[in-house]
């Protein structure tokens, strides 16, 4: 029976060793990044920032199309007509000897014309043309700043994913360590069991805790490659590329840090502009517009049957149209009326943004401020908590101390690494905070 309790814990080990060796040289394959490497290649592949800097180009050629507009256009005409029945008009009877207060429909011109024109249009004033060249100008300046918006989102979200999968590979080492350490209670316990020193349930609750740490480590490695999948994903790089996170790095806080306008502040107050620019086009489509014009080509008339012939004269003209917009049935009234409620709107949306803005910066320095005094408190707390399961084991070995206080000891330490995991979050989400509300998120450096 001893025999094979000792076999089977021995499969044991070695499935947890082999496991061990396993996981480690995949590590040591993959190639470990810091956040900033993460950052910087998020930033260049990440999907998301593609669409934005594409919304970012159609804005400014939208722009560019607008501008287009001032320029001259020039246009070549073609017009070819054949009449069956020829136009008629009335004449005066006069003019041929009848009497007065007459008519004569009589039938002018030839069965065949053909024009061939060029026009040139030269836009001299047009305000409503000009305002869409100011509102696109704006539009881009917005989708500029949208695109900044986006960064920040994937740094913030890269941030997260590369500190829940640090703070899941603390974990693993702290499990890691676990196991050895009950591997070795484990043995030792079952030598003293063969010896009648330790009583059989001692033997079986080190093998049911050994159980438990190693179902633990499982599936917190299997969170921790669900966590790197994701990071991969949001970097642009392909699944099956093996990564792994440092597992700790420098805080990303500077002392001196100091804070700047957020984007969500730029985007209201861009968002502001692109409204009144709006308000001033519609403003100005009441404005007359001009523009000057010439036409040069010629002109041919025929005839068909046995007196054909088909002759060609030139014509040229220049001129300049005045276009007065005088009624419009209210619509531009209420357009305006509707983009100042908006533009109000938008007003109110700024007040709430800069309230929150100042909220949110002073909710961050608590945090972090909290978080920096846990994370010590906690990393004190796992020093002691070592230092008594240490002392235990030795007291153990030396008779001292039971297996109830072992076990105690051991999961008094867990414990305190399980707070050092959860105070570790606090912190590096504390940070990412602060970053974000002072305006320094899109310059994490590692």
């Amino acid at each position: 029976m001893l025999k094979r309790n000792k076999r089977s814990k021995t499969r044991r080990l070695k499935v947890i060793l082999i496991g061990i060796i396993l996981i480690t040289n995949v590590i040591a394959q993959a190639q470990t990044l810091s956040l900033e490497q993460c950052i910087d290649t998020a930033l260049i592949y990440n999907r998301n920032i593609k669409l934005s800097q594409q919304d970012v180009n159609i804005a400014s050629e939208k722009n560019k199309e607008l501008k287009g507009n001032l320029l001259p256009k020039l246009n070549g005409m073609t017009d070819y007509r054949y009449y069956t029945d020829l136009p008629y008009q009335l004449m005066p009877a006069a003019a041929f000897g009848g009497p007065e207060g007459t008519y004569k429909e009589v039938q002018f011109g030839v069965p065949q014309s053909l024009n061939a024109n060029l026009q040139l249009t030269v836009p001299l004033y047009n305000p409503t043309a000009l305002s869409a060249i100011k509102t696109t100008r704006v539009a881009n300046e917005l989708s500029e700043i949208q695109k900044v918006k986006t960064d920040e989102d994937v740094v913030l979200e890269v941030s997260n994913a590369y500190y829940n999968a640090q703070i899941l590979l603390n974990q693993l080492a702290f499990l890691d360590s676990n196991i050895i350490n009950t591997n070795k209670l484990l043995q030792t316990t079952t030598l003293l069991h063969q010896q009648q020193i330790a009583k059989g349930t001692d033997v079986d609750r080190l093998k049911l805790q050994l159980d438990q740490v190693s179902n633990q480590r499982s599936t917190v490695f299997s969170q921790q490659q669900q966590v790197l999948n994701a990071l991969k994903f949001l970097m642009g790089k392909p699944i099956s590329d093996p990564i792994e996170v440092l597992i700790s790095e420098k805080s990303i806080v500077e002392a001196n840090s100091q804070s700047q306008i957020t984007t969500d502040v730029l985007l209201i107050n861009k968002k502001i502009a692109f409204n009144y620019s709006e308000l001033r086009g519609l403003k100005n489509s009441r404005l007359p517009s001009l523009g000057a014009y010439g036409v040069y080509g010629t002109t041919g008339f025929g005839n068909t049957g046995s007196n054909s012939f088909f002759n060609f004269h030139p014509i040229g003209y220049v001129g300049a149209q005045l276009s007065i917009p005088l009624f419009s049935g209210t619509v531009t009234r209420h357009k305006i009326l509707q983009k100042n409620i908006e533009i109000e709107k938008t007003n109110i949306q700024k007040e709430l943004v800069t309230e929150k803005s100042k909220l949110d910066l002073i909710n961050a320095e608590m945090q972090y401020t909290l978080a920096n005094q846990n994370i010590a408190t906690v990393d004190n707390q796992i020093k002691l908590a070592q230092k008594i399961y240490d002392n235990t084991v030795l007291q153990n070995q030396q008779g001292m101390a039971n297996i109830t206080d072992l076990l105690m000891a051991d999961n008094a330490l867990r414990e305190a690494q399980q707070n050092y995991v959860v105070a570790l979050v606090n912190l590096r989400k504390a940070e990412l905070e602060y970053k974000r509300v002072t305006g320094n998120l899109i310059s994490i450096k590692n």
